[in-house]
């Protein structure tokens, strides 16, 4: 295999990433929408008289996989919740540096919970558990949402971690975006206004 072939699957692996979290968070946004609509039909069926079952429980499996699935887009689109102070105030090096290293602990925090979730999930779907409420759905399906998820995440981890390295060696780093500029620089405003 030649070296240029090497370096088109490692892109090819990276786009990959790239797309499955774009999934991940347009899956999540029609779950969204399902859910309001379930949740809508349930309000529905009680104001009519009716019991329902399934409905709750469903809604918070979907959010379930919104919050940990969708989370891999959050993080490509740096949309997460951080702390940027320090970051904002670094040269683009030292804080793409500062990144790579915080990267690198988040990608070891996440494969530990895809472990021991992994566990759970492989645990509930051998003995079988179901919910134990009324619709007693198998906890098989909503167990293995959060070891996905933090897959998805963790890889996602790993294409932040090879653009970062990528910017380090060339010495190419990022420039912040303008609206990153503005919230720097508001940032500034406000700490030298207390």
């Amino acid at each position: 295999m030649s070296s240029g072939s090497g370096s088109s699957d490692r892109f090819f692996l990276l786009r990959w990433i790239g797309w499955a979290s774009e999934a991940s968070g347009y899956i999540s946004g029609i779950l969204i929408f399902a859910s309001t609509l379930i949740i809508c039909y349930a309000v529905l069926l009680r104001a009519l008289g009716f019991s329902t079952v399934w409905q709750t429980e469903l809604t918070v499996y979907l959010l379930m996989f919104v919050t940990f699935i969708g989370g891999a887009y959050g993080l490509k689109h740096d949309e997460h919740v951080n702390v940027d102070l320090l970051i904002n105030r670094l040269p683009v090096r030292a804080a793409s540096f500062l990144k790579l290293v915080a990267a690198l602990l988040s990608l070891v925090v996440i494969a530990v919970v895809a472990w021991r979730s992994g566990m759970m999930w492989l645990e509930a779907a051998e003995k079988g558990w179901r919910s134990g409420t009324a619709w007693n759905a198998p906890l098989a399906y909503p167990y293995a949402i959060l070891p996905i998820g933090m897959a998805l995440i963790a890889l996602q981890y790993v294409a932040i971690m090879v653009d970062l390295v990528r910017d380090l060696l060339t010495g190419e780093g990022r420039e912040r975006s303008p609206e990153e500029e503005e919230r720097a620089r508001a940032e500034k405003a406000r700490i030298q206004g207390l």
